[in-house]
């Protein structure tokens, strides 16, 4: 790891705590002062905020280093900018896709993290145990909710891979990564496992196009 845990402090959802998953977060976590509400929104709302305060991992513990952590995108801010990314392509190109499952899928795919935390390539966990976790997490995340709802199973349906919606929205998860390196005014190049992941055509046109726009930029401390 290039990061040091001395004097971390740490503001945990319950499963944060786990010795393989030290997570930076901020000093906020609202849900622990209201978690006991019977109002189902609510509950729900107080736990998914929880998202808007974990920084993504993979760029603050790697890539552009603890110091910058004010400036680093939480993974509310991943989410939310992958179903911005699934409305644009999907309309800019007339795509054939379900619209609103795309968006849902983007929204929903990181709502184990709230318990489970932002595991990253660098972390000591399999992915099977990761998928465990997750899953676990946001059966947890979901469970005072007291409506039907298609949440675990569209995060499934992510997480599998198999369906048309879920392999584009699953190149949409490493075109935003990319596009938020861009942002990061690194050498989108440089990353060349995430690049290898990117199969949809579209994705790939504006890969292209970033490529050549950042192609001057900085390179990365360490390549993925």
């Amino acid at each position: 790891m290039l990061y040091s845990n001395k004097n971390r402090k740490r503001y945990n959802m319950e499963n944060l705590k786990d010795k393989n998953n030290g997570n930076y977060i901020k000093d906020i976590n609202p849900y622990e002062k209201y978690k006991k509400i019977d109002n189902s929104v609510i509950s729900f709302y107080m736990q998914y905020n929880h998202l808007k305060n974990i920084y993504r991992q993979g760029w603050l513990k790697v890539r552009i280093g603890i110091e910058h952590k004010d400036k680093c995108e939480s993974v509310a801010e991943h989410s939310f900018s992958m179903a911005l990314l699934a409305i644009t392509i999907i309309e800019k190109y007339n795509l054939n896709y379900d619209t609103l499952k795309c968006i849902k899928m983007c929204i929903i795919h990181e709502l184990g993290e709230i318990y489970a935390g932002d595991y990253t390539p660098f972390d000591k966990i399999t992915k099977e145990e990761k998928h465990l976790n997750e899953k676990e997490a946001i059966q947890k995340v979901l469970k005072p909710l007291d409506f039907d709802n298609d949440f675990i199973d569209l995060w499934e349906e992510f997480e599998e891979g198999l369906t048309k919606e879920a392999k584009f929205v699953k190149n949409l998860d490493q075109l935003e990564f990319l596009l938020q390196a861009a942002a990061y005014e690194f050498d989108t190049s440089s990353f060349k496992r995430t690049l290898s992941k990117i199969d949809d055509i579209y994705c790939k046109e504006v890969v292209d196009d970033l490529i050549n726009l950042t192609k001057n930029n900085k390179k990365p401390n360490v390549i993925g």
